[in-house]
């Protein structure tokens, strides 16, 4: 860790230019130009600690031990982790183990928000609609109403399982973003943000992501099938139309 390794305004002076950059680099997965602007404000937050005599020896002595203490919880947190593959692993056969792996099979969910949805939803086999999910999830609108007055401004109610909404935010977040080579995460819920934006503030758009994100979630989970990249117009060709019952005379 780089507050490990320089933990002091003189240590971090005396470092090599380019090899701190390249540190850097390596720890943030960033480019060399955004590397290079953490190095510079990295150099100057260093230089302002000189220059207010910043050198109290028990400030840089709680930073070790913090330090410490976080590597500690990161040690425990794998050893968790490591566990749940585990479970996972040895129960594959389980209901409950599949629908895991099939949430895990969307762009944007990982193995831990999976695991932390799942957990939260537990029996799938209540739900039968996407809007149910939304009503769990807390992102069902909220409706304000006293005697005549309407509200005109709708927000979510969050009267859901606030763990489980907070996964889908993470993994609408997740799925509005680019890998460092400029792919998309989720091509084509990137697109629908971006269209979204385009005439409604930022969160209002990531709300609208989000619920596509349980229709998603709805809809794998329902077939039982692993998530496949399909485009809205693949959607659209797949819609069966529901047959009318003509009224015999």
């Amino acid at each position: 860790m780089m507050l490990e390794k320089y933990g002091s305004p003189q240590k971090l002076l005396r470092a090599h230019k380019e090899s701190l950059i390249g540190k850097i680099m390596q720890v943030s997965r960033k480019g060399r130009t955004r590397a290079a602007n953490i190095y510079d404000n990295l150099i100057a937050a260093a230089k302002a600690a000189l220059t207010f005599s910043c050198q109290v020896d028990s400030v840089y002595f709680a930073i070790q031990q913090s330090l410490k203490i976080f590597k500690e919880l990161n040690t425990h947190i794998a050893d968790i982790v490591e566990q749940l593959h585990a479970v996972v692993d040895a129960n594959s056969n389980e209901t409950f183990i599949k629908q895991i792996s099939l949430a895990d099979s969307i762009p944007g969910i990982g193995f831990l928000s999976s695991v932390a949805l799942m957990c939260e939803l537990g029996d799938f086999s209540i739900f039968h609609r996407p809007k149910q999910l939304f009503a769990y999830f807390g992102m069902d609108p909220a409706v304000k109403e006293s005697g005549k007055f309407k509200a005109t401004n709708v927000h979510m109610s969050k009267r859901g399982s606030c763990i489980a909404r907070r996964v889908i935010f993470a993994v609408a977040l997740s799925c509005i973003r680019r890998t460092r080579n400029g792919q998309a995460i989720h091509p084509y819920l990137l697109e629908y943000y971006k269209k979204k934006t385009a005439s409604k503030p930022k969160m209002v758009a990531i709300g609208a992501v989000m619920h596509k994100i349980c229709n998603i979630i709805f809809a794998v989970l329902r077939d039982q099938k692993p998530f496949e990249f399909q485009s809205p117009e693949q959607h659209r060709n797949l819609y069966v139309p529901p047959t009318r019952l003509v009224p015999v005379a």
